[in-house]
């Protein structure tokens, strides 16, 4: 039995999530269709992909269904598909995503067989991240979640360099980011809120105090000004990424280039991120000139993708992740820190993006997956088995209730909130079973 805080995670409930994810993953998968040649990934389960193209609205905002294909929900997804049996895919999401490259290096993040969604905001920089993961899935890697400079071993190298022929179309790719969303400060935003993916983080859109009503504009937020902590530690990753790529298939000059952009990139994320009185990462906002001193998960992204300081990640993990008042709670790690003053627990966001999902504080298994393996990196084993033991039971418990999973749950309780039938980067939930068993 795995404690935590009065809750057990047996065995019986161990096998029972398994069986779940073995018996539903595959519903999320579909073949080849319209402008998507290869199979691709929607996050619901059991729905008919792209049947809302038509539709003013999408059905992601009236039923929490999702009939698309979502770039890092479908990189994460695929990552973990080969636990439930299902091979490759990888390859097949991420050459989907290239072959709606335009000229320019922009790629959708939204698309299904008849539609780009979304339009403008570009696919979100875990690309080469995918295709790494799956040379190390097929080498049977613990490492798939790491994507720092080095750590190939001569297998990996050889089935690495199988993907060459992605290699310019990838580096075309993070040159959009490098002409569209870099600064004069050498660090990176995004266009908006809604392009990182977290769609109402408080860290990006920084409101001083809670809207008095819905309100669903995105003009009065300052989001696309926010050199924010979580597109450049991503971009860091996938730089070293498709650094590993070019040096797996002999190309010395992109390799060079690409560690040199990742180098530079963790260093300005050292010097003009880190927040001491905090000890968290915090992005800084170019409207008015500050520091948006707040916890957001996206704050730990330096830590997750293994490129923050030692000494300062070890305080992000003490201090932070860690620490009860800010984001540890009885269900998982909260989505935003408890202590913030807008921090809220409610189905969709609030204090002014009411129709979108809540990152705003309830528990996603997206950040506690890569935080547990952000925590076993550092040398947290107990405390890493300790929050995985929290997300499973509060899985667990949401299955037992309703049968099926969700997008997120609160922090406090564990209760479902938004978007039944949520398969997507759920699946990463498998890493934490593994861990418990």
């Amino acid at each position: 039995m795995t404690k935590e805080k009065g809750q057990t995670v047996s065995g019986k409930q161990l096998r029972k999530l398994k069986d779940f994810f073995q018996q539903h993953a595959p519903k999320c998968v579909h073949k080849p269709e319209g402008m998507l040649p290869y199979r691709y990934t929607t996050p619901s389960y059991g729905v008919v992909a792209g049947a809302d193209d038509k539709a003013t609205v999408a059905e992601r905002s009236t039923t929490g269904h999702y009939l698309q294909m979502y770039d890092w929900d479908a990189c994460f997804f695929s990552q973990a598909a080969h636990r439930v049996g299902i091979e490759g895919l990888e390859k097949d999401v991420v050459a989907n995503f290239l072959s709606l490259k335009q000229a320019d290096g922009q790629i959708p993040r939204t698309v299904s067989p008849g539609r780009v969604w979304d339009l403008g905001d570009q696919c979100k920089p875990f690309l080469a991240k995918t295709l790494l993961a799956q040379v190390r899935n097929k080498n049977g890697s613990k490492t798939a979640g790491e994507f720092g400079k080095g750590g190939l071993n001569a297998e990996e190298r050889k089935r690495l360099a199988l993907f060459s022929a992605y290699l310019t179309d990838l580096d075309c790719y993070l040159g959009y980011f490098r002409r569209q969303r870099l600064s004069k400060w050498g660090l990176y935003h995004w266009r908006n809120v809604l392009e990182s993916g977290v769609d109402d983080n408080l860290a990006l859109i920084a409101p001083r105090e809670a809207a008095k009503d819905e309100d669903d504009s995105m003009a009065r937020f300052d989001d696309g000004r926010i050199l924010a902590v979580d597109i450049n530690s991503y971009l860091a990753g996938e730089y070293n990424a498709l650094a590993r790529l070019a040096e797996a298939c002999g190309n010395k000059a992109l390799q060079d280039a690409c560690e040199t952009q990742a180098s530079e990139l963790c260093q300005a994320i050292e010097e003009h991120f880190w927040h001491d009185k905090l000890a968290l990462y915090c992005g800084y906002n170019t409207a008015d000139n500050t520091t948006v001193a707040l916890r957001s998960w996206t704050g730990l992204t330096p830590v997750i993708m293994g490129f923050a300081a030692e000494e300062r990640a070890h305080r992000v993990i003490r201090e932070n992740i860690l620490n009860q008042e800010h984001f540890l709670r009885p269900a998982g790690l909260a989505s935003h820190a408890v202590s913030e003053p807008l921090a809220n627990q409610q189905r969709r966001g609030l204090y002014g993006r009411a129709i979108v999902s809540n990152w705003q504080g309830p528990v996603w298994v997206l950040p506690n997956a890569l935080i547990v393996r952000a925590l076993l990196k550092y040398g947290y084993e107990r405390e890493a088995q300790d929050i995985a033991a929290r997300v499973v039971a509060t899985l667990g418990k949401g299955l037992d209730d309703t049968g099926t999973l969700y997008e997120n749950y609160n922090a406090e309780t564990g209760a479902p909130l938004w978007a039944p039938n949520f398969m997507s980067w759920n699946i990463l939930a498998l890493e934490l079973v593994e861990l418990l068993e």
